[in-house]
């Protein structure tokens, strides 16, 4: 039951709503959580604007790796001095690490900070993407939970359509940012790409989860 509870109040935070007086609803409060709250959106887009305005600053590499790579750094130590949970922090900074090892690495190449986030995007599509074709839509997943229907949610073919299209709302913000930045990256054209990147992050992924709420209300209005 406990078990079962945490799950619905993870798929409730995924999908941006929260359970108010056994409605669900999309507010201010609930998209927040869903993007990580101001900490999580500021860490998410800060290190990468950093890396980007340093070496426009600049026109070095190590410079604008080691100031995105020092925001993470001092997020969790931020984390640690408010005594909060620093897992989302780590990882974090973890990931900027990775971004700072692939553009100085054979020499240094600026436009290589952004590669690690192109995968990111072609994973998360792909799979999105393939759980459309096979039917078994993921965002039916999280329907499901909220309706205490893990499965059986699938056999409602207004259910399962909207979350088709649910579904491939994030498969085409995944393929927008790769269509917008690719270019921009084989192009070298380092600011725009940055630009293009925090742009078409947290606000594109907000959006779509607004209009995912649209598509769902009304099967996941009540939660059981």
């Amino acid at each position: 039951m406990v078990e079962s509870k945490l799950n619905r109040n993870d798929a409730m935070r995924r999908l941006g709503i929260h359970e108010r007086d056994g409605v669900a609803t999309l507010d201010r409060e609930s998209l927040m959580a869903s993007l990580g709250g101001w900490f999580g959106i500021i860490q998410s887009s800060l290190p990468a604007t950093v890396f980007v305005l340093v070496f426009a600053l600049s026109k070095n590499t190590v410079a604008a790796a080691i100031g995105s790579v020092a925001v993470s750094v001092v997020f969790i130590i931020w984390q640690l001095v408010q005594r909060k949970p620093v897992t989302q922090a780590i990882a974090g900074a973890l990931g900027i690490g990775l971004s700072a090892y692939l553009t100085l690495r054979d020499g240094g190449h600026p436009a290589d900070y952004f590669i690690q986030g192109f995968f990111t995007n072609i994973a998360y599509g792909t799979v999105l993407g393939l759980s459309i074709l096979v039917r078994w839509p993921l965002i039916g997943f999280l329907i499901g939970l909220l309706r205490s229907e893990p499965l059986t949610w699938r056999k409602d073919k207004k259910i399962l359509r909207r979350a088709d299209l649910a579904t491939g709302l994030f498969v085409t913000l995944f393929g927008a940012r790769l269509l917008v930045q690719l270019p921009l990256y084989f192009a070298n054209q380092i600011e725009a790409l940055g630009i293009a990147r925090v742009a078409m992050g947290v606000p594109l992924y907000a959006l779509c989860i607004w209009l995912s709420w649209l598509l769902l209300r009304s099967s996941i209005a009540h939660v059981k």
